[in-house]
């Protein structure tokens, strides 16, 4: 009997061995918006991602989603563990889909990345956002906080909403957005201040702003496990290694806590453009 019992004892702890390796060896998904080339994002993440999976004891792979869209739909669906997220997606996802929980936000210097500007060429006569009226203008994304929801929502409350321009298109990122605006393809468009920052050897001013937006951050499944949330929003909050964070921005300093309310400005404005 004693034989058996310790057979049994032995069985067990080898079956709560083998359940944890696989708990351990579980690869999550990180998946992130196109919000630059995918080089760029994986070299800016990838740091990040190895610090996690040492810290959590877990496999983490970056997905790109190849639009916002989709990775609003892939993240709201359940198809992502652990995800980056701008104002705007962070709402849609939350409001429309819900299962996800914040695990904490970007903090930059200066709070570059909560805050977005109005740019034009240096040498263009257009001196404040009224001026817009008859002329072009870029945004970002469709679904961009920054670079589509808050400009337009600018326009629209300085008298220059989007029938008042001659034309206007979605260039997809923040960085077209300065490209095409450098290029003469349009006289205006809104990004966030760290990318104007990006050109500022470049012949473009910032027209209006800065105007402070609701954060980035990071968000997770919220059925993925107390102890690996728990893990996840630790490892964020305690992160200090420079390597790490300025591998995601060179401006970035940590992360912080983050609450719902925070992004109540976001749904305010984007439930304003999208009643228009």
């Amino acid at each position: 009997k004693e034989r058996t019992r310790l057979a049994g004892i032995l069985l067990v702890l080898i079956m709560l061995s083998l359940s944890s390796r696989v708990a351990v060896a579980r690869e999550l998904i990180f998946s992130i918006h196109p919000f630059a080339n995918p080089a760029t994002i994986y070299r800016s993440f990838q740091p990040l991602v190895e610090y996690l999976e040492k810290t959590t004891g877990t496999t983490i792979t970056i997905k790109i989603a190849p639009s916002y869209i989709a990775h609003v739909l892939m993240v709201g669906r359940g198809k992502a563990d652990i995800a980056f997220v701008g104002p705007s997606p962070y709402v849609r996802i939350k409001d429309k889909f819900g299962g996800i929980e914040l695990l904490g936000q970007f903090k930059m210097r200066d709070d570059i990345n909560d805050k977005v500007v109005i740019v034009c060429r240096d040498t263009a006569s257009i001196t404040s956002i009224a001026d817009l009226a008859g002329k072009t203008f870029a945004f970002g994304d469709h679904q961009s906080f920054g670079s589509h929801y808050l400009p337009r929502w600018l326009l629209d409350t300085n008298g220059v909403p989007v029938k008042n321009l001659i034309t206007y298109d979605f260039v997809k990122s923040h960085d077209n957005v300065v490209l095409s605006v450098l290029h003469g393809d349009f006289a205006a468009g809104g990004v966030r201040l760290d990318i104007y920052r990006k050109y500022a050897d470049r012949p473009l001013r910032i027209l209006a702003g800065p105007f402070p937006i609701p954060p980035h951050a990071l968000v997770c499944r919220k059925d993925l496990g107390q102890a690996l949330k728990d893990a996840l929003r630790q490892s964020l909050l305690s992160l200090r290694d420079p390597a790490v964070l300025e591998s995601i921005n060179p401006a970035m300093l940590r992360f912080e806590e983050v609450s719902d309310g925070d992004f109540d400005q976001a749904r305010t404005i984007m439930n304003y453009i999208e009643a228009r």
